[in-house]
């Protein structure tokens, strides 16, 4: 069985208060009512029949969209410089640093 979320209904309240005057604990209650423990404490407190921090719930904006890490300008240079030296080391070979360093390596 799945936990209830969203606000408590009318009778839920009064559920939970008479439970709570009756000496049921937090578990019991979260039990009988299908709620979480957090959810019965919260309430309990937003009720005042306990003291404690109400704990805070993150709340997911939508409306705020991602920044762009990168530019559609960036992506430009990027493919212009690769097509540049693609171009240099198909031309003049010997300026291919990749090859400078593998002769380097294994021809020693």
């Amino acid at each position: 069985m799945t936990r209830r979320v969203g606000r408590y209904t009318k009778g839920e309240i009064a559920e939970l208060i008479r439970m709570f005057n009756d000496g049921y604990s937090v578990y019991k209650i979260c039990r009988n009512l299908n709620r979480s423990q957090k959810s019965i404490k919260n309430n309990l407190i937003r009720l005042g029949l306990i003291d404690g921090v109400i704990t805070p719930v993150r709340i997911r904006d939508k409306s705020v969209e991602p920044e762009e890490k990168y530019s559609q300008r960036s992506y430009l240079y990027g493919l212009f410089f690769i097509l540049l030296f693609t171009t240099i080391f198909v031309v003049e070979p010997s300026l291919n640093i990749l090859e400078i360093m593998l002769i380097l390596i294994f021809y020693d």
